[in-house]
């Protein structure tokens, strides 16, 4: 893929602090990103509240700053160092709801900053319970019951219609923070109002638990020429 002359200056979020749930090779990866961008010649701004990380020692980027993973602190950012990018995806699920707030707030397009390394819609897509599964239904890819929803009562009905156990997935999470498996109504009730009180967007999946399968994952990346390469595969 050829190099974009257009993007001079970028904007890289981190992780934040490593919690449950959260790998460490955010780490890893934010630093390989950083010196492969300064290799291109791009000029490299770093954000991330974790002054323990590799990634903010001070020769990484052309400048770091420690500061609050927060939306105030990003547009602060945005409007002192005026990048033209803002490459999230190297912050987990952390970077991912900044990304998705600035744009939903209409702050990127404002200040002409767009997104690289993925688009709006594609965090969408992949975060957005009822978007993914629309996804997957239109490439023929099966999915369980599922219904998405935004109380407890209407989560607890889905439950009965699907059948217990089910799983509950709140969106935006990290790392299915406030998910969890229900085996009865009186779990059902609690994991949702935890689940709903963490979701970026109030909502959760609620689906039929299929515990026990195996799952085989590729991991591929693809250019916009549609040339792939299979990076590993893993059994869960």
């Amino acid at each position: 893929m050829p190099k974009n002359p257009d993007i001079k200056k970028v904007l890289v979020l981190g992780s934040g602090p490593i919690i449950i749930g959260q790998a460490a090779e955010f780490d890893y990866a934010g630093t390989q990103a950083c010196r492969s961008l300064k290799e291109e010649g791009v000029e490299v701004v770093l954000l991330n509240s974790n002054p323990a990380t590799i990634m903010t020692d001070k020769d990484i980027a052309d400048r770091v700053y420690i500061e609050p993973l927060t939306v105030e602190v990003v547009e602060q950012l945005i409007l002192k160092e005026k990048p033209d990018s803002v490459l999230p995806t190297l912050g987990g699920q952390a970077g991912l709801n900044l990304a998705m707030e600035l744009e939903d707030a209409g702050f990127l397009k404002e200040h002409n900053v767009r997104l690289i390394g993925t688009t709006a819609l594609t965090i969408k897509k992949a975060e957005d319970r009822e978007m993914f599964k629309e996804t997957m239904e239109k490439i023929g890819e099966p999915v369980a019951p599922s219904d998405i929803v935004e109380d407890v009562k209407h989560g607890l009905e889905i439950a009965e219609q699907i059948g217990y156990p089910v799983v509950l997935r709140p969106a935006y999470t990290l790392g299915g923070s406030g998910g969890g498996i229900a085996q009865n109504p009186e779990q059902c009730a609690e994991i949702l109002e935890n689940g709903l009180r963490l979701s970026r967007v109030g909502q959760v999946l609620v689906e039929r638990c299929i515990a026990g399968w195996k799952e085989i994952e590729y991991e591929v990346m693809r250019d916009g020429a549609g040339n792939v390469i299979t990076v590993c595969n893993m059994e869960n």
